[in-house]
């Protein structure tokens, strides 16, 4: 299963952005034979998205299950999945899809900007997050869980770290170890491989970029759109498909070597693999 996602940043339905960010994302799916889209700040219409992809890559599409109506997580899946939605609300989504041979939890997200909320507001909307998925993994008797999105945080502050909110671990070895217990309480692990962008070397470094920061620490480039899996998946995750898309057949998404957000997102779409035989 191919998974894409990326934050497009047209919130609002005719923004100048929406015919260029469209046809980017045409590329994208076709390109990438994407069977699942997640979009967040996506104003434009997701229904006539997939006809038009339907139409051109010859495979049916259908729109993500949307009943809180936020444009903070929308997308489409390819027809062949039974789909499901868990929960919905406006800052996530959580669904599970099945197969005849197994069955997946894929939680969404776009939680608060740090513009716009203090760390201990994105801790909360987190901890929530993974709460909900826990509870949707015990209730379903399913392990085989991803958890994708613009989480707004970097995968080495608290809020990914800290056992009590995402304890998202960048070591394989550690993530798969068995799960935390702490005054009686069993924390589960996710593994983060999104660490491994750090030590890119080559633009782009993350999906996004931001320099006017006003604090004293900047690290410039963040891996703030991030991927996380339970250690049930680790096996039928391709790491070495996992990347940061910069460029289509017909878009160039950076300037200057930097995302475009003039023309663009400013943020890059992320994309990865599941090996669906494993899973």
């Amino acid at each position: 299963m191919n998974i894409l996602f990326w934050n497009t940043d047209i919130p609002e339905k005719g923004d100048a952005k929406s015919d260029t960010i469209d046809s980017c994302l045409l590329n994208l799916v076709i390109e990438n034979t994407v069977d699942l889209l997640i979009l967040s700040e996506y104003g434009n219409s997701i229904e006539q998205l997939c006809r038009v992809v339907s139409n051109l890559s010859g495979r049916q599409y259908v729109p993500l299950p949307n009943y809180s109506g936020s444009n903070k997580i929308k997308g489409m899946i390819n027809g062949k999945y039974n789909i499901q939605p868990l929960k919905d609300s406006s800052r996530y989504q959580i669904v599970k899809i099945s197969t005849v041979y197994y069955e997946l939890i894929v939680a969404m997200i776009h939680s608060d900007s740090k513009m716009f909320a203090r760390n201990n507001r994105q801790e909360e909307i987190l901890r929530w997050f993974n709460r909900d998925i826990i509870f949707e993994q015990e209730a379903h008797k399913c392990n085989n869980v991803i958890a994708i999105g613009d989480f707004n945080v970097n995968p080495f502050e608290d809020a990914c770290l800290d056992a009590g909110v995402m304890f998202a671990v960048p070591f394989l070895e550690d993530a798969i170890s068995k799960p935390r217990e702490m005054d009686g309480r069993v924390y589960p692990k996710f593994y983060n491989p999104t660490w491994r962008f750090f030590g890119n070397t080559a633009i782009p470094y993350t999906t996004y970029y931001y320099s006017d920061s006003g604090d004293m620490a900047n690290c410039y480039w963040n891996a703030i759109d991030q991927v996380m899996i339970r250690p049930a998946l680790v096996k039928a995750f391709a790491e070495d498909k996992m990347r940061i898309i910069s460029i289509t057949a017909n878009h160039q998404m950076l300037r200057n070597g930097r995302p475009d957000k003039k023309m663009y997102s400013d943020h890059l779409p992320l994309f990865c693999v599941l090996k669906e035989e494993l899973i």
